[in-house]
């Protein structure tokens, strides 16, 4: 069974003065969002760590959605117990550089999806 601790905005979630812990699917979520959130190259002991979505608007238009996908499966690559099924990104707000990007995947015979909203 999957097990980590709890986060939430970049913080550990605290519960009755200890740290709130997430497992199975939920904690399989938290995994892909963390390394759909975190700046590749920014975290000095693993620099694969993370993705580069945040790039995205700086892609020639006509290639952006593209890029965005490549950049979710660039990031998720060392997730090696999921099955990415399909990746959706879509602007939101062009001009204010904010996309949703909807990841579909299927972990240990359950299919889920997270959203993550890259600005």
């Amino acid at each position: 069974m999957m097990k980590d601790y709890q986060i939430d905005d970049m913080n550990l979630v605290q519960q009755y003065n200890d740290i709130k812990v997430v497992q199975g699917l939920d904690a399989k979520k938290q995994s892909i969002l963390l390394r759909l959130s975190i700046r590749r190259g920014s975290f000095l002991y693993d620099e694969k760590l993370g993705s580069r979505l945040y790039l995205t608007y700086k892609e020639k238009k006509s290639k952006q959605l593209d890029m965005a996908k490549f950049y979710v499966y660039e990031a998720l690559e060392d997730e090696e117990d999921i099955e990415i099924v399909d990746v959706v990104p879509e602007w939101l707000d062009y001009t204010k550089k904010r996309m949703k990007v909807t990841v579909y995947f299927k972990w240990l015979g359950l299919e889920a999806n997270v959203i993550k909203e890259v600005v």
